[in-house]
């Protein structure tokens, strides 16, 4: 007989004691209404337990909750209730060591079944509630390879330049002998893809029903150079919706393959973005100097730490910065609440960014001599360098050194017409 332990407030532990029940008659069910002392009792008489943690006990978030229990290693498996869920939660549960996340929804309809799911000998199986057919199983998400650095961009607002940042990290990370998964998660409208000179983006909505395996996911992206290839949009923006679930899945596999994994993101931080952002090692909150700046910055910055992402893993970015002015009065207050976060500045790549990047020459534009080229590379040789993944190369070194490359009278030539 399989015990249980439910720790959620009285309403929401008979529900959920109503769902053990009908997965399994004869399980035994404990509710501990207190999170603190499910913590000690699991460490006595109920070690070995199965958990569930519901929502109404008081104290802290039951995602905190069950994370707390499944990192003291004494249940034999955790799963969470809650009323509503979100791809961003079941993905930051299923870190957590969670195996599974259950809404109200689930919870009425198996209670309303008067089916049970045991082993043959008659004795319920530990993991039994967890494959019910209807409910995704978090432990069976892929890993990341270790060692492959995740860098994810983000912003408060859009027009500031994180898909041209994208495709210049990508492309110079290239150029120094990287293998580079680049991924666009403004996964209605992006353009990555477009910049970085593919004639037509891959699509992610074929994804949408879950990836089965890393040559799937390589057979749905678009090489646009020999290191460097792009994944998403959704070539129909319907689709989108349909695709924040797996997000989590495709950033971890993409490590598989590939010696660096590179984010874009939409400004509309839904699931996706939320979910990316706590996997990076490295979010760059990317910002500009135009009036009203300084408070999208700031609200992007506390999304993020509230979404659990350490500020010793937030760089702040300041793109299109003017050659010929520091506003050091804009930095400070920029720093506000992200003291913590380094910051680094791109300067204005004028014209010849502009005019290259619209005709997704961008890998090009990445190896030349313009000042946002210079910046961009040289803020990824830095974050790649505190991640102890910067490649031993001269052009790396040398980007790292802020070394300018050979320069041209006219910058690029350019064709007759």
């Amino acid at each position: 007989m399989a015990t249980w332990v439910i720790c959620a407030g009285p309403r929401e532990g008979e529900g959920i004691g109503n769902y053990v029940r009908a997965c399994d008659a004869s399980a035994s069910v404990v509710i501990v209404p207190n999170p603190c002392q499910l913590r000690a009792r699991l460490r006595r008489d109920l070690a070995g337990s199965c958990v569930i943690v519901g929502e109404g006990a008081g104290g802290p978030d039951p995602v905190n909750v069950a994370a707390a229990v499944a990192g003291d290693g004494n249940a034999a498996e955790v799963m969470l209730a809650l009323e509503q869920t979100s791809g961003s939660m079941r993905s930051r549960a299923r870190r957590a060591g969670v195996t599974r996340v259950l809404t109200h929804a689930d919870l009425a309809a198996c209670s309303d079944d008067e089916g049970t799911w045991a082993r043959g000998d008659g004795r319920a199986s530990s993991s039994g509630l967890a494959a019910r057919e209807g409910g995704a199983v978090c432990g069976e998400t892929v890993q990341r390879r270790a060692n492959v650095p995740v860098i994810v961009l983000v912003s408060g607002r859009g027009g500031v330049g994180k898909s041209t940042l994208s495709a210049l990290f990508g492309g110079a990370a290239a150029g120094w002998g990287l293998d580079v998964a680049l991924l666009d998660l403004d996964l209605a409208f992006g353009n990555l893809a477009s910049l970085c000179g593919a004639e037509r983006p891959g699509d992610l909505a074929t994804l949408a029903d879950g990836v089965t395996s890393d040559e799937e996911l390589e057979r749905s992206g678009v090489r646009v150079a020999e290191r460097l290839a792009v994944w998403g949009p959704c070539r129909a923006p319907e689709y989108a919706e349909a695709v924040q679930p797996i997000v989590g899945d495709v950033i971890a596999r993409l490590t598989h393959s590939h010696d660096l994994v590179i984010v874009d993101t939409s400004s509309n931080w839904g699931d996706a973005v939320a979910c990316a952002a706590q996997m990076a090692d490295r979010l760059v909150i990317v910002s500009d100097e135009r009036p009203g700046a300084i408070p999208a910055l700031a609200r992007c910055g506390s999304l993020a730490v509230r979404l659990g992402v350490a500020r010793t893993r937030i760089v702040r970015l300041m793109n299109g910065c003017n050659p010929r002015k520091r506003d050091e009065s804009f930095v400070a207050r920029a720093a506000v609440g992200l003291e913590c976060a380094r910051e680094l500045r791109v300067l204005d790549g004028g014209l010849d960014l502009v005019e290259l990047a619209s005709a997704g020459e961008c890998g090009r534009l990445s190896q030349s001599d313009n000042p946002a080229a210079l910046g961009a590379t040289r803020g990824l040789a830095g974050l790649l360098k505190e991640l102890g993944t910067l490649p031993e190369c001269e052009a790396a070194r040398a980007a790292l050194g802020g070394g300018q490359r050979r320069r041209r009278l006219f910058g690029f030539a350019r064709e007759a017409s």
